[in-house]
């Protein structure tokens, strides 16, 4: 109710009121794109907590967007010599019987023999003859169990007193250790691969009877990074900057302080390219973690997602920044599933990258093509194709950017800010053929931590934080190579004392691997 001055005119008093009643209009504006904007919010973490983690669309999905779908040309809709065909084929199901067991499984032959009263015949009563063998196979598991070995040495002393002699002991990590090269092995691996806290481990253990403290754990991981890891993380980190080109992402970990005084977000980098895996932990996410680890790398090709920390290294030490299409689909796909139609005007086209650098790769693959020969088609074919997708993207991108009716923190308008300022970035990849189009492989590296994450929660302290980043390195290159952890760890503790500073490279994980002749699965991609 509006107060009323007495020697206001009826003009003055309707002016008043209409000023009133526009303030309010605006206020009602804003509350109801606020309740929008938090309404979009609440539906992307809805949709990222139930719904399906991948963001392929099926093509009858965008059968609801068919008057959208109406406004892209006729020429935009054509699929192209190298992009994938939404045709829908029933494929013959295999049969599923049982698989055989791998031949390098050790075999345990036991003969079950028939007894001479079963060999008669029931018939005539003779002796049956032997006419043949049936084998039939069936898996078994030794579960891992605890074996103490005592090293019996015997003592010889001279009979004039000169001196007494004793066989030397087999070699330790560390002088008058009390467990195996293959107990820090394990620990390492369990923890680190499988996820598998301290106090789950100690757990499993005592079910078989004996205790390992899990501050006895504790310094067995950190002897082995302070012996083994720490060397060779540096000699990685020397051959992994002589690459031409490095993908980078991070995650966060929570991290106990020192004195149990609360708990900390740190963070956990990875740097990497191929199969080859650094990770870096920090306290904080600031851009002193990149530059730190990338110092010295000039002139490279750093491929990342939008994150503004990797650009004052990019700026110092003149490297591209590449950006990442699976981080821009991500957006608009949020943007179509919680109720933006528009947003599928920019998923088709996106779609038809991916489709393009896959068909790419089975031609390659088709035709068995050398590296070489390889990065040349898909530089071909880049420029003759996705050049033109990337114009029509743009262009969208454009048109939506001045549509009244797109909110800058609504999904789609998020989904739009990312293209447009990511869009150099975004556009390297038509120049650069050994780039990727996204940072699928770092993240795929760095979900290995966010495993781990959801078993161990948080990290004790800074220094086990660190220690862990150290170790995770090895075992997430030992798992991308094809390569078990516990060998090649067990096989580098017995050779890391007796190997120069000089030679040290040959005990990288892909050095390892080829120097023991493994087989690591190469590919185009490598």
């Amino acid at each position: 109710m509006f107060l009323m001055n007495v020697k206001s005119t009826p003009e003055e008093l309707i002016r008043s009121q209409q000023a009133e009643i526009e303030s309010l209009k605006e206020a009602l504006a804003k509350l109801e794109r606020e309740n929008k904007s938090l309404s979009s919010k609440i539906d992307v973490l809805l949709h990222r907590l139930f719904r399906k983690k991948s963001e392929r669309v099926d093509p009858d999905q965008l059968r609801m967007f068919e008057e959208i779908l109406r406004e892209i040309p006729e020429s935009e809709t054509e699929t192209g010599e190298f992009e994938e065909k939404q045709v829908r084929v029933r494929k013959r199901r295999k049969g599923h019987g049982r698989a055989p067991f791998p031949p390098h499984l050790p075999r345990e032959v036991i003969e079950i023999p028939l007894s001479p009263e079963e060999r008669i015949c029931p018939d005539c009563g003779q002796e049956m003859k032997e006419i043949g063998v049936e084998t039939t196979e069936r898996g078994h598991i030794i579960p891992a169990h605890f074996v103490v070995k005592q090293y019996v040495r015997k003592k010889y002393g001279c009979p004039e007193g000169h001196g007494i002699r004793t066989p030397e002991l087999p070699p330790s990590l560390i002088e008058k250790c009390k467990y195996e090269l293959s107990v820090y092995a394990h620990l390492t691996e369990a923890k680190y691969d499988d996820h598998l806290p301290l106090n789950r481990l100690s757990g499993i253990y005592k079910r078989q009877g004996f205790t390992i403290p899990k501050s006895t754990m504790w310094e067995m991981l950190r002897r082995v990074n302070d012996v083994v890891a720490e060397a060779i993380l540096d000699q990685m980190r020397k051959e992994l900057l002589r690459e031409q080109l490095l993908q980078a992402d991070e995650t966060p970990v929570m991290v106990r302080l020192e004195d149990r005084k609360g708990i900390h977000k740190g963070y956990i980098w990875c740097y990497g390219v191929g199969k080859k895996r650094v990770f870096k932990f920090t306290m904080s996410r600031s851009r002193e973690g990149p530059s730190r680890f990338l110092r010295g790398w000039k002139g490279g090709i750093l491929q990342t997602d939008g994150y503004g920390g990797y650009d004052e290294v990019t700026r110092d030490n003149k490297l591209k920044r590449a950006g990442c299409w699976s981080h821009a689909r991500r957006k608009v796909v949020e943007a179509m599933e919680t109720g933006t139609p528009q947003a599928v005007l920019l998923l088709r086209p996106i779609q038809r990258l991916f489709w393009i650098e896959r068909a790419i790769k089975r031609r390659a693959e088709r035709l068995v093509l050398e590296r070489e020969a390889f990065l040349q088609l898909r530089g071909e074919v880049r420029g003759r194709l996705s050049r033109i997708i990337l114009k029509r993207i743009r262009k969208r991108v454009d048109t939506l950017l001045l549509e009244r009716s797109t909110l800058p923190k609504s999904p789609l308008g998020k989904a739009l800010t990312y293209l447009n300022n990511q869009w150099e970035p975004l556009k390297l990849f038509l120049n650069e053929s050994e780039l990727e189009i996204h940072n699928n492989d770092s993240e795929r590296a760095i979900r290995h931590v966010v495993i781990g994450r959801r078993n161990w929660l948080f990290f004790g302290s800074p220094e086990g934080a660190k220690v862990g980043a150290n170790l995770f390195s090895l075992v997430a290159t030992c798992k991308a190579l094809g390569i078990s952890t516990k060998n090649y760890l067990e096989d580098v503790i017995l050779k890391i004392d007796t190997t120069p500073i000089s030679e040290i490279s040959r005990l990288t994980p892909w050095a390892w691997a080829k120097e023991m002749g493994i087989e690591t699965n190469p590919s185009i991609k490598e």
